[in-house]
């Protein structure tokens, strides 16, 4: 029923890679899961190639090309680093030591007790049936990453947002531009556009100026989507949530330390690189409340 996977953890003593039973889905996911990360990376490809070595050409002397490149590169390196460490980093309390998973006296009532997993849980503790297994301080499943968006790897879902929002935008200049250059016309009466094209062969460049329209609106939505999330990701950091229980603020601990405990002990400059070491300040099995500082 489960193979072996192995995954890393980050802690506050360094990445430790774990074996934990890797999961076979008889629901939605297990071709849902697949087909929304093969949709991540396909549009990712395309919009650098188009872009990078089609767009930016018309656009763009040599310094400018060579700018762009890099900047792009960069932004690519980043979407896929990012998404492979969302992937292969859990947060799942099985990564934990044995000793870690009995509460500290005076901690007991902080625990509860999950059915699924037939054990104590940490507090900021929620079960995943979709990872069959407990997740520290889990925020949300998310089909694009095939994994649990919590304690250990929520820095590089966020940056993973960040990118995909800091790229689209950039390539979506460039994009507006082309869609410029070949008119806005009303998609209202494209059928009646395309046949007229049919007939007059000297308006060939009808069907090209809409596959360029298309591509702009596309990448519109790439835009919106991964920025939404980022900010609402900033928003549950912001106060120590997550989005099973956003009105919380019970573990807010202040801006600075609230973003520590997600990004690690580099901050933002986790920004420039997913295999940049920035250790957590904790396990996530104890948790500080704002009452209690």
């Amino acid at each position: 029923m489960y193979s072996s996977i192995r995954l890393r953890t980050m802690t506050s003593k360094g990445t430790q890679t774990v074996s934990l039973p890797k999961r076979h889905l008889k629901n939605p996911y297990c071709w849902l899961e697949p087909l929304c990360i093969f949709m991540l990376i396909a549009l990712t490809c395309f919009y650098y190639v188009y872009d990078v070595f089609y767009v930016v050409p018309q656009l763009f002397g040599f310094l400018g090309q060579t700018l762009n490149f890099l900047i792009c590169t960069w932004i690519l390196y980043n979407i896929f680093g990012n998404l492979w460490a969302c992937y292969r980093t859990t947060s799942s309390v099985n990564t934990l030591r044995y000793d870690q998973m009995q509460p500290v006296r005076g901690e007991e009532h902080l625990w509860r007790y999950c059915n699924e997993c037939d054990r104590l849980m940490p507090p900021r503790v929620w079960h995943c049936k979709i990872c069959n297994c407990c997740i520290l301080k889990r925020d949300h499943h998310c089909s694009f990453t095939a994994n649990c968006i919590g304690h250990n790897n929520q820095r590089y879902y966020i940056w993973l947002n960040f990118h995909l929002t800091f790229g689209a935008g950039l390539l979506q200049f460039y994009n507006f531009t082309m869609a410029l250059r070949h008119g806005f016309r009303n998609d209202f009466w494209l059928p009646i556009l395309l046949v007229e094209d049919a007939l007059r062969p000297s308006r060939s460049d009808l069907l090209y100026s809409y596959l360029v329209r298309t591509i702009f609106y596309v990448n519109l939505v790439c835009l919106i989507l991964p920025m939404l999330i980022f900010i609402y990701q900033i928003l549950l950091v912001r106060s120590n949530a997550v989005s099973a229980d956003s009105s919380d603020r019970k573990y807010d601990l202040g801006i600075g330390r609230n973003f520590a405990q997600v990004l690690g002990n580099r901050g933002f400059w986790t920004m420039l690189s997913p295999t940049m070491e920035s250790p957590l300040p904790h396990e996530g099995i104890q948790w500080q409340s704002k009452h209690t500082v």
